[in-house]
């Protein structure tokens, strides 16, 4: 491909981050987070259709518009180093023909690791402590358990769990788990954008492929179900301890949960079902414990063959 058409392709993409940057400001700076996710995927799709030294050189084109047009901003002062470093290092993945996988754990690795730094460090240089964060989420509890009348506070201590302590080790856990969606949404349109526009096909994935684990099943209902011990530990070292692992077990039941509402109503009920349950659970909370249910049984098998039966069934009737 001939230069002027290389530098005309980078002058575009750089136009159309401008004009969305004034465009965000111009609405006090609604739309900051889409323009910030968009950033990444432009580099990554600019960097594979010409070389990682081409891509570097919009690098430096996004950081002087964003921080310029930007205003300062300090969401473009956190997040665009962020992202540009998570698109340079999916782009140098593809150039390494990494499989899916890989690409995956790159975008989610490297955004997760932009989010703790900006949590953890820049956050409280620019007047955002986490214990403020934290007492802020405490008082979200506590009108949700106003809204809702299912009080939060006293589910957490007939366990044995401090609510403040639960909220600062579910606060760590959010800020991980809002890197690693990020990444996953980079990696998924990255691969339909390369694809949509000839650039690259990486394949696709299917969630149906996502394979439970029984092991790991088992051993996340353990660490739930030794929650319940917390009330009789003295060390605070073993309380945290035993408090993550709860965490844990309970994000990966809730994991695999989700997974088999999604797919049982794609492929069962033809609806999308699982953001419908997240949003009951969200209002009547005790439907948590049915999620988590329901992700041990699909974790562990049943659900999982419940779902191949019915496959194999359709593909019998066709």
């Amino acid at each position: 491909m001939n230069q002027t058409k290389k530098l005309t392709q980078g002058a575009m993409m750089l136009a159309i981050i401008g004009a969305l940057i004034l465009i965000d400001r111009m609405t006090a700076f609604w739309f900051t987070e889409l323009i910030v996710l968009m950033m990444p995927i432009v580099i990554i799709m600019y960097a594979t259709m010409h070389t990682l030294k081409d891509g570097a050189m919009l690098c430096v084109g996004l950081l002087i518009i964003s921080f310029l047009l930007g205003n300062f901003q300090f969401t473009y002062l956190i997040y665009v180093p962020v992202g540009i470093f998570t698109g340079m290092v999916y782009a140098w993945g593809i150039t390494k023909n990494f499989d899916r996988r890989s690409l995956m754990l790159s975008a989610i690795i490297t955004y997760t690791i932009g989010e703790l730094i900006a949590t953890f460090i820049v956050y409280p240089l620019l007047g955002f402590p986490i214990s403020r964060m934290i007492q802020e989420y405490q008082a979200a509890f506590g009108e949700a358990s106003k809204m809702t009348g299912f009080d939060y506070k006293a589910l957490f201590e007939s366990i044995g769990m401090d609510m403040g302590k639960l909220i600062g080790v579910l606060y760590i856990f959010s800020t991980v788990l809002m890197g690693a969606m990020e990444g996953v949404l980079i990696h998924l349109l990255s691969i339909f954008l390369l694809k949509r526009f000839k650039i690259k096909d990486l394949g696709t994935t299917n969630i149906y492929n996502v394979k439970p684990n029984p092991p790991l099943g088992y051993l996340s209902l353990m660490a739930v179900c030794g929650s319940y011990a917390i009330k009789l530990v003295n060390n605070e070292t073993l309380y945290y301890v035993i408090m993550i692992l709860s965490v844990l077990g309970a994000m990966v039941l809730f994991y695999y949960g989700y997974i088999f509402l999604i797919l049982f109503g794609a492929m069962v009920l033809k609806r999308n079902v699982g953001g419908l349950f997240i949003l009951l659970a969200v209002l009547f909370p005790p439907l948590f414990t049915v999620l988590l249910t329901i992700g041990f049984l699909y974790a562990t098998g049943p659900l999982r063959t419940y779902l191949e039966n019915k496959v194999n069934q359709s593909k019998v009737n066709q």
